[in-house]
């Protein structure tokens, strides 16, 4: 579902790649704004020149040129000329999450709580979708508030999936790090498959929570947690037990405004989530049909893309995790 483009013309696209046009560094390359002859946006992904991050190139090549979601961002085309390795996504107007939810002093951008719950279903489904589609499945496993676009209603879009594993209906495999050759697969143990790529994701979902309620950093997070001499789980159960402590760490834009009760089953939630024991933590499917009762309230849940059981595989009779 992906074409291969012109180096060129994206190129030209991007005004030679100059740096006004950068809207994102990351680890493996920097992502650019290019404009079309015809005045279409996209985004270019220009990764470094280093033979390493070969893997991450694949990588995205094979999850995103295979897959099509609502709540995964679409690759629309890729480069790969001499030294230059080049990957064209659909422009996604709205930025990052990160970027909403830790905005500078005097930026306006400000998530309301819909906007939050909206973002933590659509996360949901999409990494629902992931790992339960029968055929080709994929854990992400570097889920971040980074990794999360927003378009101009707020729909999220994962994205990163540099380092992803995938699963097709063949065996589990993933590309060894030392090899470039996406031909070259190894197989994983189920239960290696299950708790500690599958429950790495429902982790970083938890931590994502986190983030939406209490307008933290993940490092800010750890901090808290820290100082009280305990894990994460440990931490949110005082919170629970001191309402005073609760009330200081939750995003300030929230506090008064009618959403308690609803920001307090997120943060069960996210409970759950970050259970120590992998195999306690729940599935995304579970995760989705919990979260997604809140979105009812908001009119913003949209089962049509997950719940096609002809699809997905059953991962559990359980609706319901708190």
């Amino acid at each position: 579902m992906v074409i291969r483009m012109n180096f060129m013309e994206l190129k030209e696209a991007t005004n030679n790649f100059c740096t006004d046009n950068a809207i994102g560094l990351g680890k493996i390359g920097v992502m650019y704004k290019a404009m079309l002859p015809n005045g279409s946006p996209l985004a270019v992904k220009r990764l470094h020149g280093c033979q390493s991050f070969d893997k991450q190139f694949i990588c995205e090549l094979l999850v995103l040129g295979k897959l099509r979601h609502n709540n995964i961002v679409p690759l629309l085309g890729f480069c790969y000329e001499r030294k230059e390795k080049l990957l064209v996504y659909q422009y996604i107007s709205n930025g990052n999450l990160y970027d909403w939810l830790y905005a500078r002093e005097g930026n306006n951008r400000n998530l309301e709580w819909s906007l939050r719950i909206q973002i933590a279903i659509g996360v949901a489904r999409g990494l629902a979708w992931l790992h339960h589609k029968w055929d080709f499945r994929v854990v992400h496993l570097n889920l971040s508030s980074n990794s999360i676009l927003l378009d101009n209603n707020f729909v999220p879009k994962i994205s990163n999936f540099g380092g992803a594993k995938i699963s097709s209906s063949e065996g589990m495999m993933f590309i060894d790090s030392n090899d470039t050759h996406s031909s070259n697969s190894s197989f994983v143990d189920g239960g290696v498959w299950d708790l500690g790529f599958v429950k790495k994701d429902v982790y970083d979902f938890g931590i994502l929570l986190l983030e939406l309620i209490i307008g933290k950093e993940h490092i800010q997070i750890n901090n808290y947690t820290n100082s009280s001499n305990g894990s994460l789980v440990d931490w949110i159960t005082h919170l629970f037990t001191t309402s005073s402590d609760l009330y200081n760490v939750i995003d300030k834009s929230l506090i008064g405004r009618g959403f308690d009760g609803e920001i307090f089953q997120f943060l069960r939630i996210a409970y759950t989530c970050l259970n120590p024991f992998p195999g306690k933590r729940p599935t995304m499917i579970e995760l989705y049909n919990t979260i997604s009762t809140l979105g009812k309230r908001y009119s913003i849940t949209d089962d049509s893309q997950i719940m096609r059981q002809s699809e997905i595989t059953i991962a559990s009779t359980s609706n319901e995790i708190v």
